[in-house]
């Protein structure tokens, strides 16, 4: 029993909060206060699966950590998930019996049956699909539900507590808007959100006091549009903002391959839309668009690649994933389904110039499919990893302002579907620390060296009756919090690694 303590008690030490999707409003993908889990005892003998949390559905969104939470008198750290039938379970992260860790479980009503949409991409149903967002200073989880009423659809934005699951902030709210303009479905200069066309792809995204969250299609099927709503955090019946992406045309979903906007110190938001008209004017489709929230969510600045048409063209979208914003710096990552990864100034991301020369750099990373990336910001050389079709893992320097365009490092993996979820663990800077963390579609975890990604350091099918992941989320990001990796599975679980107790 005192050597389990000892293994327990690093993880009460140093709590860590992942609070959003991506970690951060950066949007990094990366926790780098791990002081637990290193190159040093990540591997075979030390580290598996600890224990499996049983849910009701698929898990689509990234599961949110919080620590030293008080429940029923006594302060835990907690594990949150959603699934596609609708609910949110709080578990005991530090339980390792599934039955005795399930603090609460709250189910916010009926998900969508996929056959009322038409389209064969998510099966059976769609419920939370997006990462919720959690706000600390009220303890209060916030997420947006798709459901179904007598076949009508509707999206509804919950604000529940964290301790207990109850409803607050004078939720739940169903979420409908309209703005001016001509677009598809318009009617008399009027443009409605209409459920039945979208999906709520995105993470949600906490900031200035507002909840928001953006829309994308399902199959890009209908007079769809990309919209972004903001709520009042602290009553969610009350609207903030609404902006649609494409008021006087068509489509420029966002969706972003999960991930959330992102927004800077100063209150500005990022987000990066799909296929779509583009104008620079009303319609911002294959764009990046920075948005002021002081000015009711007014185009501040926006870029496109040149070759916007080509890409609508060829359902190639750029928001394919999100923006990412390097840490103490104005610099601005961005890549979609081309392969192709942009730098971009935030002070002025360079608008559409035939050539592209508005962008800081431009250049073909990885081939077809940038629908996620993971950043290490290390002080010194920031690395960013990718995975595209072509089974290629590789790591790319950031130095003087611009990216090495020769990897630092790769490897080839399989298999080759551009689908995983990746996440950088570390202590700060540290070489000996850095774990990437890649959740691949062959059923697969893997741990390797972020200083040198040719070197594996643990999978989970290396002792396979013992951690075996299950079925494997689409796009979802692990969280490695506090000396766990979290794992969101398509197989009604959500699986849990970490150090193994002393024998």
């Amino acid at each position: 029993m005192f050597l389990f303590l000892l293994f327990v008690a690093p993880a009460l030490a140093a709590p860590v909060d992942i609070l959003t999707v991506k970690y951060d409003n950066d949007r990094t993908a990366a926790n780098l206060r791990e002081t637990i889990l290193n190159t040093r005892n990540v591997n075979e003998k030390s580290f598996g699966k600890l224990v499996v949390f049983p849910v009701d559905g698929q898990i689509y969104a990234q599961p949110l950590v919080v620590s030293g939470l008080e429940i029923a008198g006594k302060n835990r750290n907690v594990v949150f998930v959603a699934t596609m039938n609708n609910s949110i379970y709080a578990f005991d992260a530090d339980t390792f019996d599934a039955a005795s860790a399930l603090l609460w479980h709250r189910n916010v009503g009926e998900p969508v049956p996929s056959y009322l949409y038409g389209f064969r991409d998510i099966q059976p149903l769609i419920g939370i699909l997006s990462t919720p967002v959690i706000d600390r200073e009220t303890n209060t989880l916030y997420l947006v539900a798709n459901l179904v009423d007598e076949e009508r659809t509707l999206f509804r934005l919950h604000a529940l507590d964290l301790r207990t699951g109850a409803e607050k902030m004078q939720g739940p709210v169903e979420i409908k808007a309209e703005v001016a303009g001509s677009g598809a479905g318009s009617d008399k200069g009027r443009l409605f959100f209409e459920p039945s066309w979208h999906l709520q792809r995105a993470g949600l995204l906490l900031a200035n006091g507002v909840v928001y969250f953006g829309f994308g299609s399902h199959g890009d099927d209908g007079p769809f549009h990309g919209w972004l709503i903001g709520y009042d955090k602290l009553d969610v019946r009350r609207q903030i903002h609404v902006l649609c992406t494409s008021r006087d045309g068509i489509a420029a979903s966002i969706w972003q391959g999960g991930y959330g906007p992102a927004v800077d110190a100063g209150g500005q938001i990022y987000l990066v839309t799909g296929n779509g008209d583009m104008d620079g004017v009303s319609n911002f489709g294959q764009s990046v668009v920075k948005l002021n929230p002081h000015r009711g969510l007014a185009v501040e600045d926006w870029f496109s690649p040149d070759a916007w048409a080509d890409l609508n063209e060829d359902d190639r979208d750029f928001g394919s994933s999100g923006a990412v914003l390097v840490p103490g710096t104005h610099l601005l990552i961005a890549g979609g389904k081309d392969g192709i990864i942009y730098l971009l100034d935030r002070n002025s991301l360079g608008r559409t110039y035939p050539g592209n020369l508005g962008a800081v750099q431009k250049f073909p990373a990885i081939g077809f499919g940038i629908f996620g990336m993971a950043l290490w910001n290390r002080s010194d050389t920031p690395i960013m990893y990718l995975q595209g079709a072509r089974g290629i893992l590789r790591a790319f320097a950031l130095s003087g302002g611009h990216f090495v365009t020769d990897p630092v490092a790769e490897r080839r993996v399989e298999p080759g579907v551009p689908y995983q979820g990746m996440a950088v663990s570390a202590d700060g800077d540290d070489l000996q620390s850095g774990i990437l963390w890649v959740a691949a579609a062959d059923d697969v975890l893997h741990a390797y060296r972020a200083a040198d990604i040719s070197q594996e350091l643990w999978n989970s099918d290396l002792n396979f009756e013992r951690d075996q992941l299950g079925s494997f989320s689409k796009f979802a990001s692990p969280t490695v919090a506090n000396g766990r990796v979290y794992v969101p599975t398509f197989g009604n679980q959500l699986t849990v690694y970490g150090l193994l107790p002393a024998q």
